[in-house]
C-alpha cells in the first residue's frame, strides 16, 4: 500500500511539472503574441550606401590546378533604418561577408566583424566596415573571372549581414531573433573616382 501511495505521489509530482510546463510555453506565446500585435514593427530596411575596393590583386600560379588567391580591402557603408516609432534594437554578433557572385556556393572573398550596437527608434545608423581579403584562397574559374574585373575596371559582389537583434519597447527587451541581408548585385569600380559615382544597393533583409 505505501509503495502504491508513493508511485500516486510521484505521477501527481510529474503531471504538475508537464503543467506548469505547458502553461510556461503557452505564457510566452502570448506574450510575442500581443507584443506584435501591440507594437506592429515595421520591416527594417539596408542598404550598401557606399562601395569602394582598395589593394585589388589576384595571384594565379602558371598552368592552374589550384592555389588563386586574392588580396582586396572592400570599404562598405551599410545604412540601417529602423522606421518603428516605438521599437528600438539592439544587435550583437554582427559580421559582413562579401561573396563573389550569388547563391549559397559564391565564394567567400572576405568578412568583418561589427561591434554591437543599439539602434533608436526612427533612426538611420550607418555602418563603415572594412572587409579585407588576405590572400584569400579561391577557385580557379573564380580567379579568372577577378581578372577578367580587374581589366574591365569593376568587381561585382553579394553582401551579406548576418546578426543576433532584440527588440526593445518600453525597456522591455524581446528574445533574440536572427536577422539576415543580402545585398545584390554591388558592382564596385576598381579605380579611385569610381566611390563618388556608387549608386546604392537595397537589400532582402529577413528575420527569423
Amino acid at each position: 500500500m505505501p509503495a502504491t501511495t508513493g508511485s500516486a505521489r510521484r505521477v501527481a509530482v510529474l503531471r504538475c511539472i508537464v503543467a506548469a510546463l505547458v502553461v510556461t510555453v503557452l505564457l510566452a506565446g502570448l506574450g510575442v503574441l500581443v507584443f506584435w500585435l501591440v507594437v506592429r514593427p515595421k520591416p527594417i530596411e539596408y542598404s550598401v550606401a557606399r562601395a569602394a575596393v582598395r589593394h585589388f590583386n589576384v595571384t594565379s600560379p602558371p598552368g592552374g590546378g589550384g592555389g588563386a588567391t586574392l588580396n582586396a580591402s572592400f570599404y562598405l557603408t551599410l545604412a540601417a533604418d529602423n522606421p518603428n516609432r516605438r521599437v528600438s534594437m539592439r544587435y550583437r554578433s554582427v559580421a559582413v561577408y562579401v561573396h563573389y557572385g550569388a547563391g549559397e556556393v559564391a565564394p567567400q572573398l572576405a568578412v568583418a566583424d561589427v561591434p554591437d550596437f543599439h539602434q533608436p527608434s526612427r533612426n538611420e545608423t550607418r555602418l563603415e566596415v572594412r572587409a579585407v581579403a588576405r590572400s584569400a584562397p579561391v577557385p580557379d574559374w573564380t580567379a579568372r573571372e577577378l581578372e577578367h574585373d580587374r581589366s574591365d575596371g569593376e568587381v561585382g559582389v553579394e553582401v551579406r549581414v548576418t546578426a543576433i537583434v532584440h527588440f526593445l519597447v518600453g525597456g522591455v527587451k524581446s528574445r533574440h531573433y536572427n536577422m539576415r541581408a543580402v545585398c545584390s548585385p554591388v558592382v564596385i569600380g576598381l579605380s579611385p573616382s569610381s566611390a563618388k559615382s556608387f549608386r546604392g544597393v537595397p537589400c532582402d533583409v529577413a528575420i527569423s
